[in-house]
């Protein structure tokens, strides 16, 4: 079992430097004891959190070990970018942005659905004040309040801010006329000085950041999509493993032992969450304030899947709240062409 295996000491993040190597052809290859190298893509959030875990973890009984590719930017297209040029085998990352790329004619396919989008709007202490916002009031009410706000979030197209378009939109709210969306080049550190200092009013991002604020006392968290505060994102599936159509053909077994994996990690996750998290401290996010990392971690739990399973309802729970919004289709593309009769619970 991975509870066993996962080492509970302070393991450095991996630094792999992005090479244009180029796609890889063929099958892994397992080395003299058996075990394949699987190259990881992924942002360093908590929505990315299990591609992480794959990477701190001991697989090597199963034949498996993960090593993590770090690139420039923590965007989605930046990974979907490194596992079209063949600098990764795998990728966590959102699904807006994988589906516009399967779309825009990339052959990729899902192996896996890891979580709801960790996400949470965080508002200053003195814009709800100046705007007069209820906190006790209902979600939509909530998000009602942050008409004439500027909010940062995640650039166009990703999957955070079409996820707050969804939500503003299910609030009665335009989002290209009621607030202004600035985009974040960083949503991870600067979001809570961005906050304090008056750059925005709100921020969307993943948990963690604007949390900063809030630990400090000078913001408060106004709605948190893992804790069921927003009801327009109900049943959406945000963060999704994903490879070349070509290397699940080519590597079926490889890939069934990959979801199986993260399969375990989740339920580490789920079932002893304190340690799981003191690994993740202890690694990825040892620069973190400790009290900043438990209050996002407390709601960050909450998203995981178990089983990971990317299902037909999930797909079309997806298309029925972005399609609407979107400048593509959604309802064109079938959900076996998409999803990998791995994540579909099919084999």
């Amino acid at each position: 079992m991975m509870f066993r295996r996962l080492a509970m000491v302070a393991i450095p993040a991996l630094a792999v430097a992005l090479t244009a190597c180029g796609a890889q052809s063929g099958p892994l290859k397992a080395d003299d004891a058996g075990v394949t190298t699987v190259r990881v893509t992924s942002s360093q959030s908590f929505n990315t959190a299990p591609a992480a875990l794959l990477t701190q973890g001991d697989f090597t009984q199963d034949g498996l070990n993960f090593e993590q590719v770090n690139i420039a930017g923590s965007g989605s297209s930046n990974q979907i970018a490194a596992i079209l040029s063949g600098d990764a085998d795998i990728a966590l990352a959102g699904s807006n942005a994988f589906v516009d790329a399967v779309i825009g004619g990339a052959d990729l396919q899902i192996i896996a659905g890891t979580s709801d989008i960790i996400q949470s709007l965080v508002v200053s202490n003195s814009a709800i004040e100046r705007f007069n916002v209820d906190v006790h009031a209902g979600p939509d009410e909530r998000v009602q309040a942050l008409r004439g706000m500027t909010i940062g979030a995640g650039v166009t197209g990703s999957a955070g801010n079409s996820a707050l378009r969804v939500v503003l939109t299910h609030a009665g709210l335009d989002p290209d006329r009621d607030v202004k969306l600035v985009p974040l080049a960083d949503t991870t550190t600067a979001v809570g000085a961005g906050l304090e200092q008056g750059t925005y009013d709100a921020t969307w991002a993943a948990a963690g950041s604007g949390e900063v604020a809030v630990a400090r006392g000078t913001a408060t968290t106004l709605i948190s999509v893992p804790a069921g505060e927003a009801p327009a994102l109900d049943g959406y599936v945000c963060n999704v493993v994903f490879a070349p159509t070509r290397f699940i053909e080519q590597n079926p077994e490889l890939v069934d032992r990959i979801r199986e994996a993260l399969a375990e990690t989740t339920r580490m996750t789920k079932q002893e969450p304190e340690k799981t998290g003191q690994i993740l401290k202890n690694s990825i996010y040892s620069g973190m304030d400790q009290q900043v990392f438990d209050l996002a971690w407390t709601e960050a739990v909450k998203a995981y899947y178990e089983g990971n399973l990317f299902t037909r309802e999930d797909w079309n729970t997806f298309v029925r709240i972005f399609d609407p919004l979107s400048e593509h289709d959604y309802s064109e593309l079938e959900y076996e062409t998409v999803v990998n009769p791995v994540a579909r619970g099919e084999n």
